[in-house]
């Protein structure tokens, strides 16, 4: 279908529109969430107020609509899908969705210029964060049991101070 047509169904699952199909995605488990939740607030409290964090957070790129975990932009606006490039995006890897998040979003978010990829894989309780250097993701932060507390530079919007015991619960 096109674009078009799946932003004029009516009754739209939760999916993102990706070469003309819609990938559907079932509701995310209350463990998912709660990271999810917990890791946007801790963006949100460590960065400007200005920056907009948003959880599920609809993103328009290139004829694409992407639905990254927590998403921050630079502005403040009620809309469903975001034009704007996104500072950084976030997805908490499932098991249903990890080579589409690691792989094909990866791809995607880097070709767009996103500034920032962090990944939270939950099943091994890690969190990655990428940089874009603009040929590809550089490893800038990795966190796991061993190692469960960093920060991160977001450039002119703040740090972001992590403790995984806080993210995992």
């Amino acid at each position: 279908m096109s674009l078009d047509d799946f932003l004029a169904l009516r009754d739209r699952p939760k999916a993102e529109y990706v070469d003309g199909q819609a990938i559907v995605s079932p509701p995310a488990s209350s463990f998912h969430n709660d990271i999810q939740r917990r890791l946007a607030n801790r963006i949100e409290a460590d960065l400007v107020p200005e920056v907009h964090v948003r959880v599920d957070a609809g993103w328009r790129h290139a004829d694409r609509l992407r639905v990254p975990d927590i998403a921050v932009f630079e502005a403040k606006e009620d809309l469903v899908y975001d034009d704007h490039l996104p500072i950084l995006v976030v997805e908490v890897v499932s098991p249903s969705t990890a080579s589409e998040d690691t792989v094909r979003k990866a791809g995607e978010y880097q070709s767009a210029g996103i500034a920032q990829y962090w990944i939270v894989d939950r099943d091994h309780r890690t969190l990655t964060i990428f940089g874009n250097d603009g040929r590809g993701w550089q490893q800038l932060l990795a966190l796991d049991d061993d190692h469960p507390f960093g920060g991160i530079d977001v450039g002119e919007w703040g740090e972001v101070s992590i403790d995984l015991s806080e993210l995992f619960g």
